[in-house]
C-alpha cells in the first residue's frame, strides 16, 4: 500500500497515486492536481489573450480532460469487488458499478456517472462492467467457427455478436475468441463511447459553466471486463509479466525459457487497446465469474457463430483477413433477431 507522499509518475509528467493511479484519491487521501494547476500557469513573458469564446474555452478545457492513467498489470490489474453492487442504465446503455453498497437505498437515476452528477473527485467510482465471451464450435477441428459476445447491459446499443472467421485451412480457436471478445469491447468504449461521453460533458458545461474544471475531470473512468475464461484471465493479470514482447517480430516469448507465445498477435492486439484508452484516462481491469454469470456474453457469442456471410477469397472461405462487410453482418444479425451493430 502506497502513501499519500509516495506519488507515481505518469509518460505525461502528472502524478498519481501509487496504488490506484488516481490523481485525487480518498483512499489515499491526495491530490496532485495542484501540481498540474501549477505546472499550467502562463508566463509574464508570454502572451495571453484578452477574451475567448465559450466555445473555445470549452474546447480548452475538455482538451485537458484526458490526462493519460496508470496502465495496471499483474495483481493491481484484478477487479476486486468491495461490496458494490452494479445497475444498468437504460439512458446511457451501460452497466455502472453503484456508488453506494448494495444494502444502502439510493436512487440509480440521479447519481448515473455518466450524466455527470458525481463530482471529479469520484473517478474511482465511475466504472463500467462489461461481460465478454469467446464460442469456437468444433475447436481443435477444420470445421471450427468463431464467434464472441460483448454485452455492456440487456438491449445495450453498444451490444456485439459477431462471426470472428471460418476457414478449415486455418481455423480459430476458442482462445483467439476469447482474445478478440476483448479487442472489440475496448474498441467499442474507444471508438464509440468516449466521443458519446465528450459531447455529455460539452453539453453540462453550457449548464454549468462554473463547474467546468470539475466537469473535465469526470471524464476518466474505469472499465471491468468480465470473463469466465480463465485463459483470458491469467494472460492479463499474470502471464504478461514473465512475457518479452519483439515488436520486429510482433511475437511475446517467455523471459525465461524463450518459448514463443501462442495468440501473440491477438494478445498485443488487447494490450495495444489498453494502452490506447489508457491515454485519454480510461483504465482497464479484469474480473473472473463463473460460466453461469457470463450467460449473457455467451449466448451473443454463440449467435455469431450462426451468421452466414457469402465465402470470400481465393480459398472460398471468410478469413481474418477478408473480414465481414457490414451489410452481411447486419443481414446475418436481423435472420437471428438480433439488432445489428451501430
Amino acid at each position: 500500500m502506497g502513501f499519500p507522499d509516495t506519488p507515481v509518475e505518469l509518460a505525461n509528467g502528472k502524478l498519481v497515486c501509487q496504488d490506484h493511479g488516481l490523481q485525487i484519491c480518498h483512499q489515499c487521501c491526495c491530490d496532485y492536481t495542484f501540481i498540474d494547476d501549477s505546472a499550467e500557469q502562463v508566463s509574464s513573458d508570454e502572451e495571453v489573450p484578452s477574451s475567448s469564446s465559450g466555445e473555445d474555452r470549452k474546447s480548452e478545457v475538455l482538451s485537458r480532460a484526458e490526462p493519460a492513467t496508470q496502465i495496471l498489470t499483474g495483481a493491481a490489474a484484478k477487479f476486486i469487488p468491495s461490496g458494490q453492487s452494479s445497475q444498468y442504465c437504460e439512458e446511457c446503455s451501460l452497466t455502472w458499478m453503484s456508488v453506494f453498497p448494495a444494502d444502502v437505498p439510493m436512487v440509480f437515476d440521479e447519481l448515473c456517472p455518466t450524466h455527470d452528477s458525481l463530482p471529479g473527485t469520484r473517478a474511482d467510482q465511475r466504472t463500467i462492467f462489461v461481460n465478454i465471451d469467446g464460442a469456437c464450435p468444433g475447436n481443435g477441428t477444420t470445421h471450427a467457427v468463431g464467434g464472441l459476445g460483448v454485452s455492456f447491459g440487456p438491449s445495450s446499443i453498444y451490444n456485439i455478436s459477431e462471426l470472428i472467421h471460418r476457414n478449415p485451412r486455418k481455423p480459430p480457436t476458442s482462445q483467439q475468441a476469447e482474445l478478440k471478445a476483448a479487442i472489440r469491447a475496448l474498441e467499442v468504449i474507444r471508438e464509440k463511447y468516449l466521443p458519446n461521453r465528450r459531447v455529455t460533458l460539452s453539453s453540462a458545461m453550457n449548464t454549468c459553466p462554473c463547474h467546468e474544471e470539475c466537469w473535465a475531470r469526470g471524464l476518466p473512468f474505469r472499465i471491468v471486463l468480465v470473463t469466465d475464461s480463465a485463459y483470458l484471465f491469467d494472460c492479463m493479470t499474470s502471464h504478461l509479466l514473465i512475457w518479452r514482447w519483439d515488436p520486429k517480430n510482433r511475437l511475446y516469448s517467455n523471459k525465461k525459457s524463450g518459448k514463443v507465445i501462442m495468440n501473440s498477435k491477438h494478445i498485443r492486439g488487447v494490450v495495444e487497446e489498453i494502452e490506447k484508452l489508457a491515454g485519454s484516462g480510461v483504465q482497464v481491469l479484469w474480473r473472473k465469474v463463473p460460466r453461469e454469470l457470463n450467460e449473457e456474453a455467451d449466448r451473443l457469442a454463440k449467435a455469431g457463430t450462426k451468421i452466414e456471410v457469402k465465402k470470400t477469397g481465393d480459398s472460398g472461405y471468410l478469413d481474418e483477413q477478408g473480414g465481414i462487410s457490414d451489410g452481411a453482418l447486419a443481414l446475418g444479425m436481423l435472420s437471428l433477431g438480433l439488432d445489428p451493430p451501430i
